[in-house]
């Protein structure tokens, strides 16, 4: 075999294997993400919004897909509101010198109770950095139900996790 017929074949060879490895990574970028990382997505989604103040158009669209209409969120203070008390302090504005929140999620599980497809329970440990320098934590819980092609929380909750 010629040297030229020897590169010819070994340009073939890299080019096959460059489309085959091509087609795999596309078929893996293709498939459909896991419900764990679809909700993680929209918990990373609605924190990030939670962080605007005050909040956009856009944030306010995030908040109301993220919460179902009939929503019970149980405060870090025991107090207990709905979606209309949700989407109304969006508007208010923030009190000038306090400091602003900025909101992410650590330790993020995902559970489908009983390998349940219609309730899943998002917990996570919520870290709160506030501009002062400020940091607090909460544990947070939501139960989460497939309504019209997407997942909303049904029931909020969050408590303080205290400072050591």
């Amino acid at each position: 075999m010629t040297r030229s017929a020897k590169a010819s074949r070994s340009v073939k060879a890299s080019r096959s294997i460059v489309l085959m490895m091509f087609v795999s990574c596309a078929t893996v970028f293709a498939q459909p993400a896991s419900l764990e990382d679809a909700l993680k997505r929209q918990l990373n989604a609605f924190l990030a919004a939670a962080s605007h103040s005050p909040a956009s158009a856009e944030d306010k669209r995030v908040f109301s897909a993220f919460f179902a209409d009939d929503v019970i969120y149980t405060r870090a203070s025991g107090v207990v509101i709905g979606k209309a008390d949700i989407m109304k302090a969006l508007d208010e504005p923030p009190k000038a010198g306090d400091p602003t929140p900025s909101y992410t999620g650590e330790d993020v599980t995902v559970r489908r109770p009983g390998g349940n497809d219609a309730v899943v329970i998002v917990a996570f440990r919520l870290v709160q950095r506030m501009s002062d320098g400020t940091t607090n934590r909460y544990r947070n819980t939501g139960t989460f139900v497939q309504r019209n092609g997407r997942w909303q929380a049904i029931a909020w909750q969050a408590t303080p996790i205290p400072k050591p």
